[in-house]
């Protein structure tokens, strides 16, 4: 025991001086911080300018100008279906001869199937069937043979057009 004397010596003294350096810290960091987030606490809000007031407050709140329109959900809610609405009644008016001349542009990247390119041909509107499309592709066996690339389809196409306009360049 005699041989480990010093240096459990060592080990108390070291951890006694750690302990007070901590208190020492901990006792002057919180005065700091108080006064940098309240550098004017002693100034009640009359006092203040409209800038500082505004500033002060959004540490803690939502702040907003008077004049500035604020919604509820179900204000929002009637205004959207307002909107859509209006949209439709919008798209009822318009003659329907505007959809035939309408283009549409079909990127298919390098590796995608026949599965992945009927998905973005139906969402885009070119075809109807999703499921004819594949079973034509797998019939033909062109499932390989489909080109990568920006393509275009020019108002209503037959699913032949369509198969012949992916699989050529």
């Amino acid at each position: 025991m005699l041989k480990n004397k010093s240096l459990l010596y060592g080990l108390g003294t070291g951890l006694i001086l750690g302990a007070v350096l901590l208190q020492l810290m901990n006792a002057v960091a919180p005065a700091s911080t108080a006064a940098s987030k309240q550098p004017e606490a002693g100034q009640a809000p009359e006092e203040m300018d409209r800038i500082r007031l505004k500033e002060v407050a959004s540490t803690y709140f939502n702040v907003y100008d008077k004049n500035q329109k604020l919604y509820d959900q179900p204000q929002v809610d009637a205004m959207i279906a307002q909107k859509l609405q209006e949209e439709r009644d919008k798209q009822a008016a318009q003659p329907q001869s505007a959809a035939p001349d309408k283009e549409t542009y079909i990127y298919v990247s390098k590796g995608m199937g026949a599965a992945q390119v009927a998905d973005l041909l139906q969402q885009s509107g070119v075809i109807a069937d999703r499921t004819a499309f594949v079973d034509t592709m797998k019939q033909k066996q062109l499932n390989d043979k489909i080109v990568s690339g920006l393509h275009v389809f020019k108002g209503a196409q037959e699913l032949t057009q369509v198969i012949a306009n992916l699989t050529t360049q």
